[in-house]
């Protein structure tokens, strides 16, 4: 329900399920995109130690198995494999990547 000076406008529940699922089968797709090209744009030995997370306004997460891992890409690495990504996604929906240690 949303108000516009003082008139009250109603949606139907049906109509709100279907814009929350049509927009998260849009983000899921691009999730999908990014996990299935991740090894081409930072190699294996990279992809190896990593896994792709979700795109959440504009940054990408992405889990490291080790803090040795994390200090190298986060220090090294991480605005070269930025790049790439966006080379890889001309959609430049991706701004930012935060990495964080987690299992794997």
């Amino acid at each position: 329900m949303r108000k516009f000076l003082g008139k009250v406008e109603f949606k139907r529940l049906g109509d709100m399920v279907h814009d929350t699922v049509r927009i998260a089968k849009g983000l899921s797709k691009q999730n999908r995109n990014i996990r299935e090209k991740w090894e081409k744009v930072v190699g294996k030995e990279i992809s190896d130690h990593t896994e792709t997370g979700a795109v959440k306004r504009g940054i990408l997460y992405v889990k490291v198995d080790s803090a040795a891992w994390l200090h190298y890409i986060t220090a090294f690495k991480k605005e070269e494999i930025l790049g790439l990504i966006r080379e890889e996604f001309k959609e430049r929906y991706i701004s930012e990547i935060r990495f964080y240690v987690g299992v794997i």
